[in-house]
Parts: structure tokens; C-alpha cells; sequence
């Protein structure tokens, strides 16, 4: 990080951000309660590896889907804590207190989409191994 002296701004979330974090939060939480509720169903060997024609070419427990959305779990965990530091963020423009606000929105806000979709890839991937 460069020697600067970045300002230190509480964010206000708009209706877009509170959005995004109640989807991820809402996909977190149903993939969770989709494995809870699937588990006694699954059979003790599951396809944890996929052959790019789309075929299992290698097979683990089943309790292999709690480590998929620990995974999960605590990426959006360690997400949502970085988003409450975007002056450690790195940009492509000096920070200054004008445009500071501006561009820890949009920092933060890149982060909540990916955030979002690095849950759903982790859900998809407990849903489609499971239906398998």
C-alpha cells in the first residue's frame, strides 16, 4: 500500500447494497438448509469430481458437501469483514476526500457481487452433486 493517508468513511448501504446482502445471506442460508434437510437421503458416496463430458470420475463421502459450504461460509464471512475496510482496498486512482466516497461505493459494491455469486457457485455445486 502506498504511503497516502486514505480517508475513513462509514458507507451508507443503498437499496441495491442491502440487496445484495440479503441475497447472499438468503442463498447462504438455503443451501445450508437444503443439505440439512437432503443429507439423510444422499448415499454414502457422492461425485466429487466431474470429467469434462459431465460424467463422476471420482467419488468421496458424503459429509464432503459440509466442507463445500464451510467453504462457503467463510468466503462471505471473510468478504463481509473486508467490506468494512475499503480504505485497504487497492484502486487504480489516488483516493482523495472527494472521490472517496465514490469509489469505496463502487469497491464495496464489486465485492458484494462477488460475494453473491461465490456463494451460488458453491450452493450449485452442493445441489448439483447431490441430485446427481
Amino acid at each position: 500500500m502506498s504511503a497516502e493517508k486514505r480517508p475513513v468513511l462509514k458507507l451508507q448501504l443503498s437499496f441495491v447494497d442491502k440487496g445484495l446482502e440479503a441475497l447472499g445471506l438468503l442463498l447462504l442460508l438455503t443451501g445450508w438448509t437444503y443439505l440439512v434437510l437432503a443429507y439423510s437421503k444422499l448415499p454414502e458416496s457422492i461425485p466429487t469430481h466431474f470429467s469434462i463430458s459431465g460424467k463422476p470420475n471420482a467419488f468421496g463421502h458424503k459429509s464432503d458437501l459440509y466442507n463445500l459450504m464451510t467453504v462457503a461460509t467463510a468466503l462471505y464471512l471473510l468478504l463481509t469483514i473486508a467490506n468494512l475496510f475499503p480504505q485497504y482496498f487497492n484502486y487504480l486512482r489516488s483516493i482523495t476526500a472527494e472521490n472517496a466516497r465514490r469509489q469505496y461505493t463502487i469497491a464495496t459494491r464489486i465485492l458484494r457481487y462477488l460475494k453473491v455469486m461465490i456463494v451460488f457457485i458453491f450452493v450449485a455445486l452442493v445441489w448439483i452433486t447431490a441430485r446427481y
